[in-house]
């Protein structure tokens, strides 16, 4: 047997070219998605509300702030989005329910929050 990586013979994993199959991986697997996701002007992030589904940019939903906490909640039907908390440790972000985040289109104008 050689020791040249070259001639190993390569698994062959069924699904592997099918995109709609899942593969078990670690959260290192999200991360530089995760940092697209968040680059930029994050007042344009596109936020949906899971209750009522308006989607919005950040800049344009509801907050209400106190010394501990920033809560995001729905203009439309008030559901709380996320909670972002200010800690001895850092921020940390507590995400409620269902609500969706992505980049605002190109050259394109979002919606309102109502």
């Amino acid at each position: 047997m050689s020791d040249d990586p070259a001639d190993l013979t390569r698994a062959i994993h069924p699904g592997r070219d099918d995109p709609h199959t899942a593969h078990i991986v670690d959260g290192n697997a999200v991360v530089g998605v995760l940092q697209d996701l968040l680059a930029g002007d994050l007042s344009m992030l596109i936020v949906e509300c899971g209750g009522c589904h308006t989607a919005a940019p950040l800049a344009e939903w509801r907050v209400e702030a106190d010394r501990d906490a920033f809560i995001v909640r729905c203009r439309s039907c008030t559901h709380t989005l996320w909670t972002l908390m200010r800690g001895d440790g850092g921020p940390s972000l507590l995400i409620a329910g269902s609500c969706g985040l992505r980049r605002a289109p190109e050259g394109g104008e979002p919606s309102p929050a109502g």
